[in-house]
């Protein structure tokens, strides 16, 4: 018995001073190493942005139609997202900033689209909210889902299907998706296709706001801000030719550095003055472009509704050249404040539009002079100068605009993302 408490209190004092030596050295008392860093931990990224608006506002001026229906019930909704960047993790966020009533979610699913409303089954996964599979979203409220790893490659197309079994108010939305959404009756969330009926199709996104990956290391995300030529209003439809779908794409076949994001923050008939179509520009730049998780950069053009709407529509909703710079200065102001490079874009030619005229010519002219010559801001990109007309500036050239001579059409975009030096984002 002596001789095996002798025994055992030896082998006690050697773990001992092994376990001292270990603490020794993890502090650095002799050790030739110290403890690893402990891994980085993934950001969340912004790649997708689907800025939304209040479907039931008054845009009677226009002769836009009110949509047929204001909620869902019972019905799958499935819409695709055309992201950025891509990754192996994702969130996505929800939104019922515009609603009269709660939203609930009985299901959400993603997957990879193979385009016209079919999914690669293989790739479907639950999304979930704080571990559950539904959510309620209550009216003016938005929620972030959970994050949920799916492989999605760079440039790809993300398949949102929604579930909502009980009525849910649908009237916060991108009015202009200018892409092809599906909805069908009861619970196709985890369907291989959906009917592709006209009946079936729907041009607007509903509810889905905002889409993350999950990056390690240094990322930099590109907010493009502005209105309907932001937004791609003349683009072909479902084909990702809108320009910051463009710029995404030369940024990523360039390979400068560090990987980039753009996420189009653009929201068509919107105005840097009054609220219409969406919240007004220096709130809205807040809440869209600062918002956006991992921003660094901002591309910032807006102003040629400010100057024709009042022309042709609203008359009473006044507009000036030095209100409009105005509120340029205090966009650029906010997203310095931020930390965020920001970058100018010349408003360009719109004669030929219905809301042309001579004095909204004179006003375009005024705020793009401010912007050429701004040394507030970390530059200027020259879209006027790109698209108009040598023989005529007041008007886009002929090869890049689209039939109502304010927006462009495919080239045209090309042309205005050509203009751009992609040095600036490295």
């Amino acid at each position: 018995m002596k001789n095996w408490m002798r025994t055992n209190r030896r082998f006690v004092l050697s773990a001992l001073g092994a376990l001292a030596a270990g603490g020794l050295t993890g502090c650095g008392g002799g050790g030739s190493g110290g403890d690893a860093p402990p891994p980085e931990e993934a950001k969340p990224v912004g790649t997708w942005l689907g800025v939304v608006s209040d479907l039931k506002e008054d845009v009677r001026f226009l002769d836009i139609p009110p949509p047929a229906s204001t909620v869902f019930q019972n019905q799958t909704l499935r819409q695709t997202a055309h992201l950025s960047l891509g990754g192996d993790q994702v969130r996505i966020k929800f939104s019922n900033l515009h609603g009269k009533a709660s939203v609930p979610l009985a299901r959400v699913r993603v997957a990879l689209s193979t385009g016209e409303g079919s999914v690669d089954v293989a790739t479907d996964v639950a999304l979930t909210f704080q571990g559950r599979e539904s959510v309620s979203i209550p009216a003016g409220g938005e929620v972030w889902s959970d994050r949920v790893s799916i492989r999605v490659p760079d440039g790809g197309n993300l398949a949102v299907s929604v579930y909502v079994r009980e009525v849910a108010d649908s009237t916060t939305a991108h009015r202009y998706a200018n892409a092809v959404q599906h909805l069908a009756s009861g619970d196709l969330s985890s369907a291989a296709t959906m009917p592709s009926a006209a009946d079936n199709l729907l041009t607007s996104w509903h509810w889905m706001s905002a889409i993350d990956v999950y990056k390690k290391g240094p990322a930099r995300v590109v907010v493009a801000f502005g209105d309907s030529l932001t937004d791609g209003n003349g683009s072909t439809l479902g084909a990702h030719q809108r320009y910051p779908d463009l710029l995404s794409s030369r940024l990523l076949k360039a390979g400068t550095g560090a990987p980039v994001s753009v996420v189009n923050a653009g929201l068509g008939g919107n105005r840097w003055l009054h609220d219409r179509f969406g919240l007004k520009g220096v709130e809205r730049f807040r809440r869209d472009v600062l918002g956006v998780s991992g921003v660094t950069h901002a591309i910032v053009q807006m102003g040629i509704n400010d100057i024709g709407f009042q022309q042709a529509w609203t008359p009473d909703e006044k507009a000036n050249a030095a209100e409009v710079i105005a509120s340029l200065a205090a966009a650029v102001a906010a997203g310095k404040a931020a930390g965020v490079q920001v970058y100018l874009a010349t408003l360009t030619p719109f004669k030929g539009h219905v809301y042309f005229s001579d004095a909204g010519e004179e006003m375009r002219q005024a705020v793009n002079t401010w912007i050429r010559t701004n040394t507030e801001v970390a530059g200027v990109f020259d879209f006027d100068a790109a698209v108009r007309d040598p023989s005529e500036p007041s008007r886009i050239l002929a090869t890049y605009r689209d039939a109502d001579s304010l927006h462009l059409n495919d080239l045209g975009y090309a042309r205005m993302v050509e203009s751009i030096p992609l040095e600036k984002f490295r």
